[in-house]
């Protein structure tokens, strides 16, 4: 039987004298992405998200019509940018009730079924959104309700993750908590079998407000 140095030293063995061909990544690369918003979208539906589009002005519509889709009666709102202040008369106007975050406490955004944050980035090479647990966001709104909703301004596209790597890094300070969310919550087992939601949101939507 051979043992496991001379299995290793055959291979190297065969290794020596092949022409090895110079690998050098410039510090600088990047891919090219020539429409960062439409590969946003395309990335995050790859991944069984769902990306939106729409001016300032149809903002809180466009929250409510989610609302609607899924028959809520429970949403829970930060008090984050670029949430507009109306947004909670938009959501009581189709019907469901609105908890403010963290007011309202553990219990109500426990049971509700729709979490409306603001996002700090988002990234168009993976249709990524960032969202953070600094105030007044926090962990719960993105986490716990079963549809998570969030907003980001078109000027917080970025077009790689790289390139969001350096945004933070830039922050004057940082918050405890980072989250880069892409998709629904997702896990797999041995079997390969791929289920949502058991970690966190079984959907998840992404509205960038394209003149902000």
């Amino acid at each position: 039987m051979t043992s496991q140095k001379e299995f290793l030293e055959r291979i190297r063995s065969k290794l020596e004298g092949g022409t090895r061909t110079p690998l050098a990544i410039p510090p600088d690369w990047a891919p090219i992405i020539e429409d960062p918003l439409e590969r946003f979208a395309t990335e995050l539906e790859a991944v069984h998200g769902h990306a939106h589009r729409c001016p300032q002005a149809r903002l809180s519509s466009t929250v409510a019509e989610i609302v609607t889709s899924y028959r809520a009666s429970r949403v829970l709102l930060t008090h984050e940018e670029p949430l507009p202040p109306d947004l909670d008369q938009a959501i009581e106007g189709v019907g469901a009730a609105v908890t403010w975050w963290p007011e309202g406490g553990r219990d109500p955004a426990e049971a509700a079924d729709v979490g409306v944050t603001g996002a700090l980035w988002a990234v168009a090479e993976t249709g990524t959104v960032v969202v953070t647990s600094a105030n007044p966001g926090g962990r719960a709104p993105s986490l716990l309700p079963t549809v998570h909703v969030a907003v980001v301004a078109a000027s917080r596209m970025v077009d790689t993750v790289a390139t969001l790597f350096k945004e933070i890094a830039a922050l004057p300070k940082r918050p405890s908590n980072l989250v880069l969310v892409t998709g629904p919550s997702k896990t797999g087992d041995i079997e390969n079998i791929l289920v949502q939601g058991v970690h966190g949101p079984k959907e998840q939507h992404a509205i960038v407000v394209e003149d902000i």
